[in-house]
């Protein structure tokens, strides 16, 4: 079983670092400003035609990912490109 590419269990790890990440920036553990990128593919996703806001939380509904999460890892990939010009920032 995979999604985007990912066998299962490196997606479990990707979900779980990404969570854990995202807490962390949004308590203020992370310094913002190494984590531009984050708000650039979160903005992205916010203005995509794919997204799908689920009890006020943005998940993508193709790869059915939590965005702020999955936005956090540097080796997460928008499952139709869109992240593409960010990613090598």
């Amino acid at each position: 079983m995979s999604c985007c590419g990912k066998k299962l269990v490196q997606k479990a790890s990707h979900i779980v670092k990404g969570n854990a990440m995202y807490a962390a920036y949004s308590v203020g553990f992370l310094p913002k400003e190494k984590y531009e990128y984050w708000r650039k593919r979160r903005d992205i996703c916010k203005n995509c035609e794919y997204n799908k806001w689920i009890l006020n939380k943005l998940f993508c509904s193709i790869c059915k990912c939590f965005i702020p999460a999955k936005a956090m890892v540097k080796d997460e990939k928008c499952p139709k490109g869109f992240w593409k010009g960010i990613d090598n920032e």
